[in-house]
């Protein structure tokens, strides 16, 4: 493409240097390789930028999948300071997922129905870095394994994932191990199952933000609300570019898009830690 020259170059198998073609900067961001990934097939103008955004969404949800997964081993760890700052960073990066959103303005229905044509009904649950994410966040289903059943290699990763503990179920069980009150239905517990919100769970957090020598405790459960709050933030996002550029026609699985994600929203992430609140 005229605007882009580079796209068509192929990576250098040399060591990297000015002199062959290539340089450090082009090697270590493989920056040849990233801009050969986006083939428009659709005369839309916001192909490429539908393109641009997804891929970069696809980046973040393997960031936050990084980020989330280091902070539960260093919750498991005991390692409260370490969680914090990994889930500080994880905030900035869901700051940053939900500006992906700027990119479909104001992107119609005619801008979008070209490339939904071209797709051929699939769908953004069909990204296993997004469902790993969900997972990881403890959103858990077992019936969104369904959508990953054609490609077995992924199919298998994500059903290990979805049976592992979540970030919140550590953080539970840290609770416990700090002699914080939970019945022994919130710290074992079958993993593969969606969380259910508990009274007892509630009155711990209600503990933790009363007590000021359980003041570590009660930062992590703050960081944990802003990555809460940020995710939804992105989810909510998405939900309006669906309702503005697709409405409520069938989507994946014959399901209406817009009211799926819509009750995807009353999902709360981390749920006792919003409903504490009234008892603070």
């Amino acid at each position: 493409m005229a605007d882009a020259p580079w796209r068509d170059l192929r990576p250098s198998t040399a060591p990297s240097g000015v002199s062959d073609g290539t340089t450090k900067y082009l090697d270590y961001f493989q920056v040849q390789r990233l801009h050969s990934l986006q083939q428009p097939v659709t005369e839309t103008p916001y192909e490429m930028a539908f393109l641009v955004s997804s891929q970069v969404m696809e980046l973040y949800f393997g960031l936050l999948c990084h980020e989330l997964g280091r902070a539960r081993q260093e919750i498991r760890a005991d390692d409260v300071a370490g969680a914090l700052r990994t889930l500080s960073r994880s905030v900035a990066h869901l700051r940053a997922l939900e500006g992906t959103w700027e990119s479909y303005t104001d992107m119609t229905p005619a801008d979008w129905n070209p490339i939904v044509a071209h797709l051929g009904g699939s769908s953004s649950l069909q990204s296993p870095m997004y469902r790993h994410l969900n997972f990881l966040l403890g959103l858990k289903s077992p019936q969104m394994l369904a959508p990953h059943e054609p490609t077995p290699r992924i199919y298998e990763e994500l059903r290990r994932a979805l049976g592992e503990p979540s970030l919140y179920d550590e953080v539970l069980a840290l609770l416990h191990r700090r002699g914080v009150p939970l019945p022994d239905s919130a710290v074992r517990r079958d993993h593969t199952e969606p969380y259910a919100a508990r009274p007892e769970v509630e009155a711990a957090w209600t503990r933790v933000y009363g007590d000021e020598s359980l003041g570590e405790l009660r930062e992590l459960g703050e960081a944990l609300i802003r990555v809460a709050d940020r995710f939804t933030r992105w989810k909510r996002g998405h939900l309006t570019v669906t309702q503005r550029t697709y409405g409520a026609k069938p989507g994946f699985y014959g399901t209406d898009a817009v009211a799926w994600l819509r009750h995807s929203l009353d999902l709360p992430v981390f749920p006792e830690l919003w409903s504490a609140r009234a008892a603070m």
